[in-house]
């Protein structure tokens, strides 16, 4: 039998928003697994389905800068407190950071997606920053200030395609995110319509908090994910008594629903849920006589 410890029944807590003894007892039956206790919760209809564990920090400096309307990058500089956030050197490191990875030269391995600092780290002069490495800048500013701190997220976002288009949005300085959509004419981006448009699939981005980065529509989801959502809400449904054959239909309608929470596209449209964010887009382009697609996103937040 695995020893469970109270940091595990912390984090279980955490990510299931359950009880001390619940929890326990989960972690007892999974024998120290989080995951499998999670999972096992979850057919039981006692959590919901838990958020990915993101990097630990509770503050700091989220930082989006373009140089046109197809190339970007997007950082999460993290720190403690909110009073070393707003210093002078943080914010200095921060306004440094997003500038290099907006005008260096970038090679595929790190555009298009988001990479980990020590990922990106492979793709760049590693005396790129300041003269020196960004580990190496960053370890000396917590020797001076004296607090812990580090690059907690990176996207980098190059096209040279004039049908591509990148539309940024920002939440405070809580959310950001970067939207790259592609049309069938460059003449496209120019109209009122479809600015606005990409201003709402960002903002959709932001406030509805679709599975990133992978799923702008169903066909972008892992089938894994989506065969062991399907396994949980059959487990779900025959809890509830419910026959085998009925449990099946059942799962349909719910799986619709869980797309509908993780898929961009199939979400309800913030402005106006009885329209999906897919047939926003419809009827824009042909409003403006053009496709328009969306390819990918991205979407950090403070703190995760």
């Amino acid at each position: 039998m695995a020893e469970i410890t109270a940091k595990m029944v912390m984090e279980l807590r955490k990510r299931t928003g359950l009880g001390m003894m619940d929890c326990k007892k989960a972690l007892n039956e999974s024998e120290g697994d989080v995951e499998l206790a999670i999972e096992n919760l979850r057919k039981a209809g006692m959590a919901k389905a838990a958020k990915k564990a993101g990097r630990d920090a509770s503050d700091g400096l989220l930082r989006i800068k373009k140089t046109d309307d197809r190339n970007g990058a997007m950082i999460v500089v993290n720190c403690e407190t909110d009073f070393v956030a707003r210093g002078d050197d943080f914010q200095a490191l921060a306004n440094d950071l997003i500038d290099l990875f907006t005008t260096m030269e970038l090679d595929a391995g790190c555009t298009g997606k988001s990479a980990t600092p020590e990922t990106i780290e492979e793709h760049i002069n590693p005396t790129a920053f300041r003269g020196s490495t960004i580990g190496e800048e960053i370890t000396a500013l917590v020797a001076k200030i004296g607090e812990n701190m580090m690059l907690g997220n990176v996207v980098v976002e190059r096209s040279n395609d004039a049908n591509d288009y990148m539309m940024d949005y920002l939440h405070g300085n809580k959310v950001g995110v970067l939207v790259c959509l592609t049309t069938g004419k460059p003449e496209t981006h120019g109209n009122e319509k479809f600015i606005e448009v990409a201003k709402d699939i960002a903002m959709q981005a932001a406030a509805a908090m679709p599975r990133v980065p992978e799923a702008v529509g169903r066909e972008d989801l892992d089938p894994a994910i989506v065969e062991k959502e399907r396994e949980i809400l059959i487990e779900q449904a025959k809890g509830e008594g419910k026959p085998a054959e009925i449990a099946e239909k059942m799962v349909m309608g719910r799986l619709n629903k869980f797309y509908g929470e993780v898929c961009l596209l199939e979400q309800p449209f913030i402005r106006d849920d009885k329209q999906k964010v897919k047939d926003v887009i419809e009827a824009a382009a042909k409003e403006i006589g053009d496709t328009i697609k969306v390819a990918r996103f991205h979407r950090f937040q403070l703190g995760e």
